[in-house]
């Protein structure tokens, strides 16, 4: 069997969590009324809370599940991100993470389901599902190696290989039965370096200085979304279900690879 076998896919517990990220875009002319979310969403208030009236909005954040959730709303976009605290230590071989995906994926949809069943939550058009992972390698050739068993369209060799970074798209019809509704497969691949405190992620290089000791994962960026092209409102009842489709495919991605 090839070197390249299904067989050499990473556990999905291999994979850590950088950040993770709903976006809906509501209908322009649903009511914007964001009062009380984030208690309604964490149980308590936010520790900081910026309002911006001129835009319309506002932004909440706090701690939760080990991380930092920020609320972000403005009358054209919502954001929940799940992210690292500033005060938190490196927890993936010299990466700034915040827990095993498996772990922390099922806490920040419990709180999107949250949200999504308010009955202030406005009327939707579009919705999105975002992740940043990362699965520590010990070398950049191992690193894409490791890249290789997931993406079997792209040839990469890895001893002689360096900037790689492959970026596809695989739209699928929703299976929600959800009319003209197309979802987005959006996937970034590439091999993160740390060294000497610079961050590198290539193809671009933000290196400060070199020191002996180099750290080494594969970076894989999901967005899974549904299309521009259906700008009639979702559905309010099968936005949940919706959700939990992007949630899947994501998993699918991370498990399966880059797959049609």
């Amino acid at each position: 069997m090839s070197k390249h076998s299904k067989d050499n896919r990473l556990p999905i517990e291999a994979w850590e969590t950088e950040s993770l990220r709903l976006t809906a875009f509501p209908v322009p002319a649903s009511p914007l009324e964001d009062a009380g979310w984030w208690q309604s969403l964490v149980g308590q208030p936010p520790e900081v809370e910026i309002l911006h009236p001129r835009e319309g909005g506002r932004r909440a954040e706090g701690a939760f599940a080990t991380g930092r959730l920020i609320l972000e709303t403005s009358p054209v976009r919502i954001d929940l991100h799940l992210m690292s605290s500033p005060e938190q230590i490196t927890t993936t071989a010299g990466f700034l993470t915040i827990g095993k995906f498996t772990e922390k994926l099922e806490p920040f949809v419990q709180v999107v389901n949250r949200w999504l069943k308010l009955d202030s939550c406005p009327e939707i058009k579009r919705i999105a599902f975002g992740a940043v992972l990362l699965a520590s390698m010990d070398s950049k050739a191992s690193g894409y190696r490791q890249l290789a068993v997931y993406l079997p369209s792209v040839k990469i060799d890895p001893g002689h290989s360096s900037d790689f970074f492959y970026q596809i798209n695989r739209p699928r019809d929703s299976i929600t039965g959800v009319a003209n509704l197309t979802v987005n497969r959006l996937t970034k691949w590439s091999v993160a370096t740390i060294s000497g405190g610079g961050f590198v992620l290539e193809p671009t290089r933000i290196s400060i200085h070199e020191m002996s000791q180099k750290y080494f994962a594969c970076r894989l960026e999901l967005d899974i979304n549904t299309a521009t092209e259906r700008q009639e409102p979702l559905p309010r009842e099968t936005v949940p279900s919706i959700f939990a489709e992007l949630v899947d495919l994501a998993k699918g991605i991370v498990m399966e690879g880059d797959t049609p």
